[in-house]
């Protein structure tokens, strides 16, 4: 069923009446605060800054601190797959360059072979290179005897 208009002014005027609310004046409970005058001070000036007992020491451990963290950073070992695989490549060609038809198994890891055969070459060098059981006091003996000669020549004269 269609509206009348009798009906479409009704809801229109409903809708103005709805809409021209008395406007409620907003309250404000505040009052009227002074500024701050430490905002509109002027920058350092007050009292002089003293030095207190415990900064000396906080900035020194703070230096070491900051001294101490670059160096766990800069000495830190390097762990990416990257070095590992440069490392595992230069030995699997030194073994190689050793025995050409050397055979290379997956999952073995030959550049322990490497610090082995290393590590041998130092134990064999170290070994030749310190004789045990040689006296090293040789030449203190021999000065010893010499000044006990010079003292037998002494009393006999």
């Amino acid at each position: 069923m269609i509206p009348s208009v009798s009906m479409r002014a009704a809801r229109l005027a409903a809708f103005r009446a709805s809409s021209r609310r008395p406007a409620q004046q907003a309250r404000r409970w505040a009052g009227d605060m002074p500024v701050p005058q430490s905002q509109n001070a002027p920058l350092w000036r007050g009292h002089t800054v003293k030095e207190e007992g415990w900064e000396t020491s906080m900035y020194v451990y703070a230096a070491l601190a900051v001294v101490l963290q670059a160096a766990i950073i800069g000495f830190a070992p390097e762990t990416s797959i990257e070095s590992w695989a440069r490392a595992e490549a230069k030995a699997r060609l030194a073994l190689k360059e050793k025995d050409p038809d050397m055979k290379f198994e997956f999952g073995t890891h030959y550049q322990d072979l490497i610090k082995q055969d290393q590590l041998d070459k130092w134990t064999k060098f170290s070994d030749r290179a310190i004789t045990p059981g040689e006296d090293d006091d040789d030449d203190d003996e021999d000065e010893d005897d010499d000044d006990d000669e010079d003292e037998d020549e002494d009393d006999e004269e």
